[in-house]
């Protein structure tokens, strides 16, 4: 794409988007490429909005907060490019296992994902979105939060079909589509844990 991004595999689809692993030619490292379902890509409301939370996501630089490098129009195609984590969602973690989590493991996972919305907070950054899916594990068992940005944008994007967050993990004030702050992240983690 653009004769600087390679598609090399699909990874997985989500309800906006499918994701791929890719490479980026002109930085030299391997990418996650986050195509927009084509019934977002072709809304040019979606894509200016989503353009204004690109530029809040790109200054936030902590170890885990999955790092989100730029949006790409490429013909038809509207694509996020992102750190690539080699390992896998926290969702496919817990389903793996036999019975819950040790103590431990739970506290390795939530005690850095804390940090990452503490700092994110702290800039002004609200990820409305907190669940097990975006949560990766990276192979080192490093834990780092993704999808910043993404369900704020949804709640004022002019297609209608995507529901903002997922209502298990919600706070009620954000399903009763009141206005938000840091508290709602911290429900979403407390139901999360």
């Amino acid at each position: 794409l653009l004769n600087r991004y390679r598609v090399d595999a699909f990874i997985d689809r989500g309800g906006m988007a499918d994701v791929y692993r890719g490479f980026d030619l002109s930085r030299q490292i391997t990418v996650a490429l986050k195509f927009m379902r084509p019934d977002f890509a072709e809304d040019d409301e979606f894509e200016r909005r989503f353009g204004k939370e690109a530029g809040a996501l790109d200054h936030l630089d902590h170890p885990n907060i999955v790092r989100f490098y730029e949006l790409v129009r490429a013909d038809d195609h509207l694509f996020m490019v992102m750190e690539f984590v080699d390992g896998v969602a926290l969702r496919k973690h817990i389903f793996r296992q036999a019975g819950p989590l040790p103590v431990e493991e739970v506290l390795s996972i939530l005690t850095p994902i804390a940090a990452a919305l503490n700092y994110a907070h702290a800039q002004g950054v609200l990820h409305r979105d907190i669940k097990p899916g975006n949560i990766m594990l990276a192979k080192d068992g490093h834990a780092l939060l993704t999808d910043f940005g993404i369900a704020k944008l949804t709640e004022s994007a002019t297609v209608t079909s995507v529901m903002a967050g997922i209502p298990a993990y919600m706070s009620p004030e954000q399903c009763a589509g009141r206005a938000l702050d840091a508290r709602s992240d911290v429900y979403s983690l407390g139901v999360l844990a």
